[in-house]
């Protein structure tokens, strides 16, 4: 990795709403520079069914430099953390990183 080139290296759950029928909930990530960018959203479509798109945000800051287009969805919590955990760099997923990012979403 060159040394000035942006990389994420932290990824965060954030509850918008935690209202039965109405839940939303924000995925950031933050790069080497501490900046924070949502990269995902989740909404509840009808009761325990979320819905995740990828964030006009994102889109327009590193669509271009990633796997994910406008309007790509998620259907399940799951497929979220693992498109995350993937855009985290390389160097801190080795080790128990990568369990230890895991059990944080469950805190």
């Amino acid at each position: 990795m060159a040394g000035s080139e942006p990389y994420f290296v932290e990824c965060k759950e954030q509850y918008v709403s935690k209202e039965r029928g109405n839940r939303v909930v924000h995925y950031f990530l933050k790069d080497n520079s501490g900046e924070s960018i949502l990269a995902v959203v989740g909404t509840e479509r009808s009761v325990r069914h979320m819905f995740y798109v990828v964030s006009e945000e994102f889109i327009s800051a590193h669509g271009a430099d990633n796997s994910v287009q406008a309007g790509f969805r998620w259907r399940s919590r799951r497929e979220v953390v693992n498109w995350l955990t993937s855009m985290l760099s390389k160097q801190h997923r080795q080790g128990d990183f990568a369990s230890m990012f895991l059990l944080s979403w469950l805190s």
